[in-house]
């Protein structure tokens, strides 16, 4: 069991270092949770999406967010209703796409729910939709959320919302990513220009236009995002990616005391249109 909550990458930020100076050099310490911080995942399941800004990351599961620091040590939890599928950091805020199934919890029987909150996780606003949501991002004026039509069966094609900031309505728009997906979208992550969609079939770069989706090489349906220059120290685009450790919620709820769940935050620049793992694991870490 991984027991150690520091990375080099913590000490390195601390200390003002750069960690790259070029697409080359890259290589940075991967960031691991606190074992037993994150045992709400016993019941919740596992880490649904990510976003992160220059100070913290924040993980969304069915049951709630959790705000973890740079050195992987947990700083708050708050509970949300039901399926927290994604987050998206934009302007000091986060932004959260939930499928509510319990139909108790629904609100005029839209299931449908974007909420947002401050870095503290104090709630700001809310705004509920008829369709199911997962997925979610932010560029410039525009949140970008996963419409779920289809449910967990194969199909061709993908739908994505847009929303104002103030959660207004924009609609949606088809795209056909040319391969097969389950659900809906899963996890949305941007650089600034394009969109990033992570499915459960694939993950598709696609212009912030919702045109011109190309398929790329990542696997992050658990969580992802772009790091803050402020904290990569690089001037190549840093990726996070979110990798559950221990088999997952079926290897944690195996045997909770001796293999708790625990999260690993692998990195990974993207130039020239690919992603690269630029991630070194701690020699402790058991494969």
């Amino acid at each position: 069991m991984r027991i150690k909550a520091c990375s080099i990458l913590a000490l390195a930020l601390c200390a003002g270092a750069a960690l790259c100076a070029g697409v080359d050099d890259v290589k940075i310490p991967a960031i691991y949770t606190v074992p037993h911080e994150l045992d709400c995942l016993l019941e919740a399941g596992h880490i649904q999406g990510a976003c992160c800004s220059e100070k913290a990351i924040y993980l969304s599961h069915s049951h709630g967010i959790l705000k973890i620091g740079w050195d992987g040590k947990l700083i708050r939890q708050v509970k949300a209703p039901d399926h927290l599928g994604d987050s998206a950091y934009a302007d000091g805020k986060i932004y959260g796409a939930f499928v509510i199934r319990n139909k108790a919890l629904r609100k005029d029987g839209k299931k449908g729910l974007v909420r947002v909150w401050d870095e503290d996780l104090n709630v700001l606003r809310e705004a509920w939709f008829d369709e199911a949501l997962d997925g979610i991002a932010v560029i410039g004026d525009t949140v970008y959320v996963g419409v779920d039509r289809w449910g967990p069966d194969k199909h061709d094609g993908c739908c994505v919302k847009r929303l104002t900031k103030d959660l207004l309505d924009r609609g949606n728009v088809d795209l056909d990513l040319g391969y097969q997906i389950h659900y809906g979208v899963q996890t949305m992550a941007t650089d600034g220009t394009d969109l990033f969609l992570g499915n459960y079939g694939g993950t598709s770069r696609v212009a912030k236009s919702l045109t011109n989706p190309v398929k790329v090489k990542l696997n992050c349906a658990e969580g992802f995002g772009l790091v803050p220059k402020s904290v990569s120290k690089c001037d190549t685009p840093v990726f996070f990616v979110v990798k559950a450790l221990g088999g997952n919620m079926q290897g944690w709820r195996k045997d909770p005391v001796n293999n708790p769940p625990q999260i690993r935050i692998n990195f990974y620049t993207y130039s020239g249109g690919a992603f690269n793992n630029v991630t070194v694991l701690d020699k402790t870490e058991k494969r």
